[in-house]
Parts: C-alpha cells; structure tokens; sequence
C-alpha cells in the first residue's frame, strides 16, 4: 500500500500542471503573491505621469525606481520586475496618496516596456486613464474602425498603424514602395463604410491611398490636381468625398466609386481645413486656417455646391481648423487655433451663438454618440521655435457640455494632442500624442 502511495504521489507530482488561460484566470489568484515562487528579475523601462512624490508598488510591495529623464509632468523610469515560474505577470500600482491609485496586471513584460501609466488627474472625473501604446513618429490623426480598433495616420514614418485599444495588438500597413516612392506623409483619415473602405491622404504627394476596411490590404492611389492635401468629408448624399488642398487654397472632389477626382474649386481665399456638409446637402462649409494673404481671412466659408462659387464668409479672422455638425438643426462647432475657442454658429441664421473659451491650440473636436459633450484637444502653446519641437507645458482635453456650453472636465494629457475620436458605443475616447508618438485611451465612466 505504501509503495502505491509512493507511485501515485511520484506521477502526480512529476505531471505538468495545466496552467489556465490568462483571460479565465480568477482576480484572487492575485492575492496570493507571496505563495509565488521567482525565478529572478528583468529590467523595465517606461514613462509615469505624474511622476512627483509617486510610490510605485508590484504585487503590493514598494519598489524603488530610477528616473532616467523628465519632461514636464512625465518622467521616464527604470525599475526591477520579478519573474515568476508560473509565467503570469504582476500587478503594478501608481499612488501618489491623492488620486485613485492606478492598478493594471501585465501579463508580459513587453506589455510594460515603453509604454506609459498615468494617474487619473483632479478634474478628470468622468473619464478614466485606460492604456496607452506607442505608435510610429508623429501620429497625427486617429481614427474608430469599431469598438475596439482605430486607425492612426503616421507622418514621420511610412503607413499607418491599425492599435486593438484592449489589447495593444499593432500593426502597420503600407502602399507597394512603387506607388508610393516618398512612403512618409499620411495625414487624415477617413472611413467609407458604403464601399468597405478607409481612406488616407497623404499631404506632401497630394494623393488618396485606399485600403480594405476588413483586412486593410492596400487597393488604389487616387492623385489629386491640388498641392498639399490633407482634410477629407464625406457627402452621404453624392457620394463625393471633398479633399481640401492646403497650399493651393482650394478643395477636390473625387467620385468613390470612379476613385477619381471629378473637379476641384477654384482658389478659396485662404487655406481651408477642416468641413463640414449643410443638412440638405446644398451647401460645403469650410475653415479658413489663415488667409493666405487676403485681408479678412482665417473664418468660416459657405460654398455654393450648385453655384460653384462662395457665397458668403461668417465669424471674425481667426485660425478656424476643424468643423463638425452640432446638437441643433443647422448648427456647427469650429475650433480657432489663433483665439483659442470653440465657436458655435448657427448657419441659417448666419450668425455665431457662443464663443468658449478653451486651452491653448485647440485642434480636433469630436461629439459623443449621444450628443451630450463635444471633446477638444488642444495641443497647448508651441514652442516659441518650431512647433515640431516639445513645448514648455504639455497639452490638454476638454469636455464641453453641450446643454449649457461650459467646460465640465479637463486632463492634462502629453506633447501636443492633435488626433482625436471616441467609440461609436461612447464609452472610449483616444488621443494621439503628436511628438511623443503615442495614443492614448481613456474610458467613459459615467455622464
């Protein structure tokens, strides 16, 4: 009987353990941090914000760090991870006693390199730090596929990169180097659901590359008569796609299904950007960025689609950059970069209705699905010598309640926030961090 005691406990001890899988493994197999066995450390690099009098614990025991660099509010840190024989990961907290500490469980230590945890600030009470992934250099527009991937525009590096914002899976797509011999330059993004495809613009080359919305494997180049293209609308009515041409001044129109420009305006005055299409079609406003030398530039322009020709200008000289519809019948919101504010008109009436006052550059604006807030990223003051060098304060996202017009919430975020777009279910916000290569992914936790 002993000896067959012995042989059970000899095979039963000497069998592999089935170790369950990462998405079923129960939270309370992490309390039991001190029953796990460590089979030595690896070292970790990665950012923190903020990082003044923060504590950093793993497996809820301090753990001493090394601050390799600063830069405003985040520092760049190196830090002991241990290595556990079960190949599960370990819970790392950010407390600096004020704020909620910040939790999160890497699974692998490839998830933590690189990579950046912030604490949720005073005043971000609505919207919770989620995750953050690096992309490649100067991420400049993002954009939804769906609940759970978004597209980012790369402006320093060839392509863009399709980021799963749950589990920070990435990957690049590219044109054939054939088509494309200056590879770097996609700029603005857009999604065309009725021919299952997404569209990027790549500014220095003035064309369109299409890709397969399901796939993203590349399609078509379409190659514009403008200089320097970079904003795109869609018009659900035509089934037009209105592209505006920065250094030429005005605006192509291309046919989705030719995928081909079809005409182009004439000179508009100034440099247009962003657009917005009036509600029964008729109409195509535009913001002026600066006036390119007309007295009087730097507003919202109302183009004639039937006329062919401007009809009339609104608003006082500015840097309009980005339009969207608003709340109401015939209303839109711009963003001005030279004022800095958020301005809402109303387009029947011909008339501006409010002027909110915002943080500084503020650049995209984007809708919750319920309409409820309008979300700005504003990129904070440039530094006095380029705007392609890192400012003296980071910048900022602002939440606008749409019922009374007043800012009700406000984070600070990393060196110029520029891209911009929430969730079509509402419940996550995503931002591109210009010159720190990175999106960041916040959830909406209550509203």
């Amino acid at each position: 009987m002993k000896f067959l005691f012995l042989l059970f406990l000899f095979f039963y001890c000497s069998t592999p353990k089935k170790i369950p899988e990462i998405s079923k493994i129960d939270p309370s197999y992490y309390n039991g941090f001190s029953k796990r066995e460590i089979s030595g450390t690896t070292e970790a690099v990665f950012f923190i914000q903020p990082y003044q009098n923060i504590k950093i614990f793993i497996n809820a025991e301090s753990t001493n760090y090394k601050i390799l660099s600063t830069d405003k509010n985040i520092a760049k840190i190196k830090i002991q991870i241990p290595i556990f024989l079960d190949t599960y990961g370990f819970e790392i907290t950010l407390n600096d006693f004020k704020s909620p500490p910040k939790k999160k469980v890497f699974y692998h230590i490839k998830d933590l390199q690189d990579n950046l945890l912030a604490i949720d600030q005073i005043g971000q009470s609505n919207h919770t730090f989620f995750a953050s992934y690096t992309t490649g250099r100067e991420p400049k527009s993002v954009r939804f596929i769906d609940n759970t991937k978004v597209a980012v525009s790369i402006m320093d590096e060839e392509g863009f990169d399709v980021i799963d914002i749950f589990n920070g899976s990435k990957n690049r797509f590219k044109t054939p180097p054939e088509l494309n011999p200056e590879k770097k330059g996609f700029v603005e993004s857009l999604i065309l659901t009725e021919i299952n495809e997404i569209w990027m613009s790549q500014m220095s080359t003035a064309t369109i590359h299409t890709f397969d919305l399901n796939d993203f494997h590349f399609k078509n180049v379409i190659h514009l008569t403008g200089k320097w293209s970079k904003v795109m609308t869609f018009d659900q009515y035509k089934k037009l796609v209105y592209c505006s041409n920065w250094s030429s001044g005005d605006i192509s129109i291309i046919d989705i299904y030719k995928q081909k420009e079809i005409e182009k305006t004439k000179k508009l005055y100034g440099v247009p950007r962003g657009m917005a299409l009036s509600e029964d079609g008729n109409y195509l406003y535009f913001a002026q960025y600066s006036d390119g030398g007309e007295a009087g530039g730097g507003r919202v322009g109302i183009y004639s689609l039937k006329e062919k020709k401007i009809i009339q200008f609104l608003g006082s000289p500015g840097s309009k950059r980005h339009i969207i519809s608003g709340v109401k019948s015939n209303q839109i919101y711009v963003s001005d970069m030279l004022t800095n504010k958020i301005e809402l008109f109303d387009m029947k009436g011909s008339k501006i209705l409010q002027s909110i006052p915002v943080f500084h550059n503020p650049n995209t604006i984007v809708l919750s699905p319920d309409k409820k807030y309008l979300y700005v990223s504003c990129r904070g003051p440039n530094n006095p010598k380029s705007y392609l060098i890192k400012g003296l304060v980071l910048g900022k996202i602002q939440v606008i309640d749409t019922s009374t017009h007043e800012i009700v919430e406000t984070w600070e975020t990393g060196n110029q926030p520029t891209g911009l777009d929430i969730s079509p279910d509402g419940n996550y916000l995503v931002s591109t961090d210009f010159l720190d290569h990175r999106v960041r992914v916040f959830k909406r936790t209550s509203f």
